[in-house]
């Protein structure tokens, strides 16, 4: 008889508690290693994309600011000895609130770019940038046939098709010395019918129906200076545009955010368009050429005097202007406005979001229009703080000089 042998059961190994807290352990420490990881990576992501986003803006905003300031004058400054003539106020050729020092509605002046000085360079400009855009002609025509008997007449041009339904006209009485001189007011052609008054097809007269003109009926080419209609294109169509960083007042700053906006000033009611999103500070100023010699002084829009000059909105637009008062005839005013050669623009955006992980973002400084001595001298130049430099953001600058090319060319200086 055999002893059979005892069968114990294997013997079970496995993990205890301790190595599964020490397991717990490495995977913890492994999933905080990793999202550190993430979380600086996505750190320079976030800088990265936030630099290049603010780059791009502000390119963008300059290359809209510099289209506009070179469309400046179009058909205005052709027609610039007629308009300066203007001396009658017409509400329809308004700013905004606070834009003028002085109260009172301003005529009709062919100022390309108007440019408010804010008196703070940490404040944003302003500017008003005032154009033509008419399908076919670019210059007045002269009102002919017989006079207008009351202020709803039609109006008769020869210009058979330089003017269509919902264009906005510049009706001018054109010679700043009779009674009805310097009387020019904004209207809306409403319709056009072929032929004049004394029904004429041929001839290539128009007739250019428009709401009751508020200021007087006008006299046609022949009596005296006669006087003119000038095209300023479809309602619509910006030709007067009000450029400002908004919104609200004073500097922008991390908690109010700003952004570069466009109002049409010729339809009433109008709201801001915004344009470009962060930009905190826009500054503008006039290149002038004193003596026509191509050597340029640059000037904020203030009481400088320089070329003997001041360049405030209200200097260029005073109120119930004449322009005997600001020691000037007809021919120096055009002059003067030609004088202004380029207009130069800079503008500060910043990144989307703030970066507290660099300590170099505080106290931030910056001096716009610099040259390379970089000293008080440099003419023109200005010093930013960190009012609107914010503390733990990063900012971009851009600077452009924009020709004015129409106020020379079609002023012959």
């Amino acid at each position: 008889m055999t002893r059979g042998k005892l069968r114990f059961p294997a013997r079970q190994r496995g993990m205890g508690i301790v190595e599964t807290m020490v397991g717990i352990l490495i995977g913890m420490v492994v999933v905080l290693a990793v999202y550190n990881v993430f979380a600086v990576a996505e750190g320079y992501k976030r800088t990265t994309v936030g630099v290049a986003d603010a780059q791009t803006t502000g390119l963008f905003a300059q290359f809209v600011l510099a289209r506009e300031i070179n469309n400046a004058g179009t058909g205005l400054s052709l027609d610039a000895v007629n308009l300066v003539q203007c001396r009658q106020g017409d509400p329809n050729w308004s700013a905004p609130a606070g834009f003028f020092t002085a109260g009172g509605a301003r005529a009709i002046r062919p100022v390309p770019v108007l440019i408010r000085d804010s008196g703070n360079a940490n404040v944003s400009d302003q500017m008003i940038i005032t154009y033509a855009t008419p399908s076919h002609i670019v210059n007045s025509v002269l009102i002919v046939d017989k006079p207008m008997a009351v202020s709803s007449d039609v109006i008769y041009v020869q210009s058979p098709n330089g003017f269509r339904v919902n264009d906005r006209i510049i009706v001018n009485a054109k010679n700043g010395g009779l009674p009805l001189g310097g009387d020019c007011e904004l209207s809306t052609v409403t319709a056009v019918a072929p032929g004049d008054s004394l029904g004429n097809v041929a001839t290539g007269m128009v007739g250019l129906s428009h709401p009751p003109l508020a200021k007087a009926t006008y006299i046609p080419s022949g009596a005296t200076d006669g006087a003119s209609v000038l095209n300023l294109g479809q309602v619509g169509e910006s030709t007067r545009t009000f450029v400002d960083v908004g919104p609200g007042a004073g500097a922008c700053t991390a908690a109010k955010s700003c952004q570069l906006r466009t109002t049409d000033l010729l339809t009433p009611g109008a709201t801001a368009v915004p344009i470009a999103q962060n930009v905190v500070l826009l500054k503008a100023q006039y290149g002038v050429d004193c003596a026509a010699n191509g050597i340029i002084t640059w000037t904020p829009a203030t009481a400088s005097g320089i070329c003997g000059r001041n360049y405030t909105p209200d200097d260029f637009m005073p109120p119930a202007p004449t322009l005997a008062a600001q020691g000037m005839n007809t021919v120096q005013y055009a002059q003067w406005l030609s004088r202004i050669r380029a207009v130069r623009i800079a503008i500060v955006v910043r990144s989307d979001e703030p970066d507290s992980r660099d300590p170099g973002l505080v106290g931030q400084t910056a001096t716009l229009f610099d040259c390379s001595t970089h000293d008080a001298a440099c003419q023109g130049s200005v010093a930013i703080n960190n009012t609107v430099l914010a503390d733990g953001w990063r900012h971009r600058t851009y600077e452009t000089i924009v020709p004015m090319r129409n106020a020379i060319y079609n002023n012959g200086q």
